[in-house]
């Protein structure tokens, strides 16, 4: 399902910058560290345990079908995302801002 309302927004956004900037993108990419989620996207016969989801949430398999999105699989302990969603300890907090790209200003000065 959060695969799914990543799709939209990358859709949304995708349309956006390119009605923006007059330039057609390709794939977006969409990164999820669950394994069963994403062979529910590739997989249309892997309905026998997936009957309680929704048919909206399968729009990212049209997606995919479509040449809209791309999905990869990337490691728990390696998802960006996790500073964005998730309540975090101070090392993992660090580790996330640090895949981000992201410098600690809280001294009054950059650090590398």
């Amino acid at each position: 399902m959060a695969g799914t309302e990543a799709a939209k927004q990358a859709i949304w956004l995708r349309d956006l910058l390119s009605e923006v900037t007059g330039l057609l993108s390709g794939k977006t990419v969409i990164r999820i560290d669950n394994k069963s989620a994403i062979a529910l996207t590739k997989n249309p016969g892997f309905h026998g345990r997936s009957k309680h989801i929704h048919t909206r949430f399968h729009f990212i398999r049209e997606c995919i079908e479509g040449g809209l999105i791309e999905v990869e699989h990337i490691p728990g302990d390696k998802q960006k995302a996790d500073i964005l969603t998730k309540a975090l300890g101070r090392n993992k907090f660090k580790e996330m801002r640090d895949l981000l790209g992201v410098c600690d200003v809280s001294q009054g000065k950059l650090q590398a």
